[in-house]
């Protein structure tokens, strides 16, 4: 499997892949902080995405939301060719946030990707790599905005439906979404659901890939992190998106973002002050 990065600047980064599927199969279930676009140039996939299963093709684009939960596979030897590029929402300006990251609300898998030019984006950044630092941050961000206006436009075009892999865990999924900063324990989640403890345990590890309530930790960090970019106080997110005590938020926060929420919360004041 070769892979390399191409670019690394700030709260961005893009890598390029390409590898035989006998050495390298696929990626176990894991989430990223960042917002990830996944174009898939030469080979093919199965993503599974919290529940959803997506056949990517040649010439076909993934959009994966932050912290959602994902793995995928590759056929035994196909070569495969894909770049990857993840952004932070704070490399975004306020107005421009909003408007993008909407798209980000669900996976979103789109074919005819060259027919659109994506291929003509994706490599105007991978050409960012041949100009001086100062010149490079400006040209890579303005760059990727055009990347994901291009990508907004097609949003109207009729996106690729997944397959349901469960529709229990589908259905627990929505149900948390809808009531992530209430009180949640595995025995209310098996009263309402009709599955015992452990099984709806292993159920949701096997379909998405993580244990329930570490999921559940995860989305209320991520909720927790919007509500302070839109100005929200710390101390009072920390308890309204469902933790009992600032000390398991704070420790929580840190742990999976490698830095304090106040460092967030200074980028509003001043942007250049935020280091990921």
């Amino acid at each position: 499997m070769y892979t390399h990065q191409v670019l690394h600047s700030g709260q961005i980064h893009l890598w390029e892949a390409k590898g035989d599927a006998e050495q390298f199969e696929g990626r176990v279930s894991h989430c990223h902080k960042e917002y990830e676009i996944y174009y898939m140039f030469d080979g093919e996939a199965d993503f599974t995405i919290e529940g959803q299963e997506f056949h990517v093709v040649s010439d076909s684009l993934m959009l994966i939301p932050s912290n959602v939960f994902h793995q995928w596979t590759y056929p035994p030897g196909r070569i495969h060719h894909r770049m990857t590029l993840h952004f932070f929402s704070e490399s975004l300006d306020k107005t421009m946030r909003a408007f993008f990251t909407d798209m980000f609300t669900e996976p979103l898998h789109f074919l005819n990707g060259a027919r659109n030019n994506l291929r003509f984006f994706f490599q105007a950044i991978v050409d960012c790599e041949k100009m001086p630092a100062p010149l490079q941050e400006i040209a890579i961000k303005s760059r990727m905005v055009t990347l994901l206006t291009q990508i907004y436009f097609l949003k109207s075009t009729h996106a690729i439906q997944p397959v349901i892999v469960d529709e229990r865990i589908r259905k627990i999924i929505n149900y948390l979404g809808q009531h992530l900063v209430e009180e949640i324990t595995l025995d209310q989640l098996s009263d309402k659901f009709a599955i015992t403890k452990n099984h709806l345990n292993f159920l949701f590890r096997k379909v998405v890939g993580t244990p329930i309530m570490k999921y559940i930790t995860i989305k209320r960090l991520q909720l927790a992190r919007q509500e302070i970019q839109n100005g929200a106080r710390i101390g009072e997110v920390a308890y309204f998106v469902g933790f009992k005590d600032y000390t398991t938020f704070y420790r929580s926060y840190k742990s999976f973002y490698g830095h304090s929420p106040s460092v967030l919360s200074a980028s509003h004041t001043d942007p250049a002050k935020i280091q990921l």
